[in-house]
């Protein structure tokens, strides 16, 4: 990975430059913006491509869920280990939302669905009757159909990944009038909407207490709250979708972890 050296850094983490970078990863910032999109274009809500051969799809309850995201890969810059191509998808059911103090993780995706197609059919969609009866309400976070822009970037360990202790062990004050910890924080949380590199955590990484969890290694799509285009989890959260590295290169995305936080 070819690492930047223009990363801004506060100056009192400047002693711990090389230490940072290198934990710096890629990542692609998406900015949803408001515009009414195609079936197979990239988005956040709206309604998904489905083929004529796919049925839609339905929680664990017999409920159908809501399409959370769209990634149309063609549409993104190059993104090392993710596809170059197809779309994936994001669904969500409403029941996820239930009885969720502060997040909800599942690995079995029985009120989540991600589905992946390697190529786009050149067949007429239809609009989906299942799509047309949903309705808008209180628990979905995204309040309308938004189209997506990708900034391709590099970032450095965020700063409530459980990995960042290990990675950044010296990071240390040696004054008491300076906590690094805390500057840290302030600098590198890791918010916004991506794919790929470093997730943002509210409250902890839930991967840092269980072996079983901390094989989701890679972000693959986080969506943070944005109250000025229509976006907000719960009070103010942001929910993430965590898969193994082997899992993406093979381009199985059978097996992932969600995380939802709020305040």
């Amino acid at each position: 990975m070819n690492k930047t050296t223009n990363l801004l850094l506060p100056k009192e983490l400047e002693s711990f430059r090389f230490e940072i970078e290198d934990t710096l990863l890629s990542a692609m910032m998406i900015t949803p913006y408001k515009r009414s999109t195609t079936f197979t274009e990239s988005k956040f809500a709206g309604e998904p491509y489905l083929p004529f051969y796919q049925t839609y799809p339905k929680d664990v309850a017999g409920e159908p869920m809501r399409l959370l995201a769209q990634i149309n890969f063609a549409e993104m810059p190059p993104l090392k280990d993710f596809p170059s191509q197809g779309i994936l998808q994001f669904f969500i059911s409403s029941n996820i939302f239930m009885n969720a103090d502060h997040y909800h993780e599942d690995i079995f995706q029985q009120f989540y669905k991600i589905r992946f197609y390697p190529t786009i059919g050149s067949e007429e969609a239809v609009p989906n009757q299942e799509f047309l009866a949903q309705t808008a309400n209180d628990w979905f976070p995204i309040h309308q159909e938004l189209a997506l822009k990708f900034h391709p970037i590099q970032e450095p360990v965020s700063a409530l990944d459980y990995r960042r202790i290990h990675y950044l062990p010296n990071l240390i004050s040696l004054r008491e009038d300076v906590d690094l910890h805390e500057i840290y924080l302030q600098h590198f949380l890791g918010a916004g909407a991506k794919i790929g590199g470093y997730a943002y955590f509210i409250d902890e990484d839930i991967r840092q207490e269980s072996q079983l969890l901390q094989r989701y290694d890679v972000l693959l799509l986080q969506i943070d709250s944005n109250d000025e285009i229509g976006i907000m989890w719960a009070d103010s959260g942001v929910g993430k979708f965590f898969i193994n590295r082997e899992k993406l290169l093979q381009k199985d995305f059978s097996d992932i972890l969600f995380q939802w936080e709020h305040y």
